[in-house]
């Protein structure tokens, strides 16, 4: 298919790694692609691991996976949100069974293990995050990108030029079955850039001892 004519949706959570968000979504959107970013509250304000800002432009409970060509994951932290959210598990699964590109960088391979989808097959990712994909099964190797069938990975920031002109050369190889598919419309969030966002902490839940991060900005 042309580019232009590629639906890509982007995860965001609390604690993402900037360029690991921004840069898909930019340059995929430069080269022409409808790109959303996805999150489960479009109310809710998402900090990066530095503060930086962003907003859900869709909320993930209102996509339909058969209007998306591709899933791209960011790292950081925000995966270990993202995997506790059984309606992003469910996308993710969802859109392997269907053979729908996914493409996970950094941290992001703790979703695709929490969904398992990896067993069996080649990934990449952070260091750190090698046992937690080898004990789900992967045949993790170290490269700049890995491709297996619909899933690409990579593992740093650095390696963001290749990781994102593996998801073009991919979405352009790609068969166009529907040209009138169209994601959830939505205007690109207007969000104070200016001003940091500030992570705090709260209880999970009543009576928990886990907590979790939630911004305000």
């Amino acid at each position: 298919m042309r580019i232009q004519d590629a639906r890509v949706v982007v995860l965001v959570e609390n604690l993402y790694q900037e360029l690991e968000l921004w840069y898909p979504v930019l340059r995929l959107r430069e080269a022409g692609a409808q790109v959303v970013i996805a999150g489960p509250d479009t109310d809710a304000v998402y900090a990066s691991k530095i503060g930086y800002p962003a907003r859900a432009e869709v909320n993930v409970s209102d996509l339909v996976v058969e209007d998306i060509d591709a899933l791209v994951v960011p790292g950081g932290f925000s995966p270990e949100y993202l995997r506790r959210d059984p309606s992003i598990v469910s996308l993710v699964r969802e859109m392997d069974r269907q053979g729908k590109t996914i493409a996970a960088i950094c941290h992001a391979g703790w979703l695709l293990a929490t969904a398992e989808i990896v067993s069996g097959r080649r990934v990449t990712s952070v260091a750190p995050i090698r046992d937690d994909l080898i004990h789900a099964g992967a045949d993790y190797v170290v490269e700049p990108v890995v491709v297996d069938g619909n899933l690409i990975t990579s593992p740093l920031p650095d390696d963001l030029p290749v990781f994102v002109a593996t998801i073009i050369a991919k979405l352009e190889a790609q068969e166009q079955l529907n040209a009138h598919r169209r994601l959830v419309s939505a205007p690109h969030s207007p969000v104070a850039y200016h001003r940091p966002a500030t992570l705090k902490n709260r209880a999970a839940g009543p009576g928990s001892a886990n907590y979790r991060a939630y911004a305000v900005g």
